[in-house]
């Protein structure tokens, strides 16, 4: 059974992390989950059953002034659990909690991929005059975020 769970500070080191095949495909393993939950940097789990299966990270700081925006720094799913609608799913949380602080855009730098690009592209995030660097989802405007 899929759950999605948002991730706590004593989630760090957790034993279901340690050996998981996501956990290698993060950038610096466990030390990645670690760091960003020390940091209190909000993370989305989305586990299959107990096995940890995709896990989206976004920075708790916002970004920049009128607009301010949570940057997400990485979205990752374990190759079978892609293109079923699980990324637009944790983006919807991640939307939840920037909406909840009343910021009103995600941010992001998808890495240079036609997957990364194509799933930033579906989900409405636009290059903007505010960031060079960064693609912006507007929340005003979800449209992107719903399946379909």
């Amino acid at each position: 059974m899929l759950r999605f769970r948002k991730l706590r500070a004593d989630d760090a080191g957790a034993p279901v992390w340690q050996d998981a095949p996501l956990t290698g495909l993060l950038p610096d393993g466990l030390d990645h989950i670690n760091t960003h939950l020390m940091r209190g940097d909000i993370l989305f789990a989305l586990f299959d059953d107990e096995r940890p299966v995709g896990l989206l990270t976004m920075n708790a700081e916002p970004l920049g002034e009128k607009p301010c925006c949570l940057i997400i720094e990485q979205i990752i799913l374990l190759p079978e659990y892609r293109r079923h609608g699980l990324g637009r799913m944790l983006m919807t949380l991640a939307a939840g909690e920037a909406v909840e602080r009343k910021i009103w855009f995600l941010g992001g730098r998808p890495p240079q991929t036609p997957e990364a690009e194509g799933f930033a592209k579906a989900i409405h995030m636009k290059q903007t005059d505010w960031f060079d660097d960064l693609l912006l989802l507007d929340l005003s405007d979800v449209e992107g975020l719903r399946h379909g």
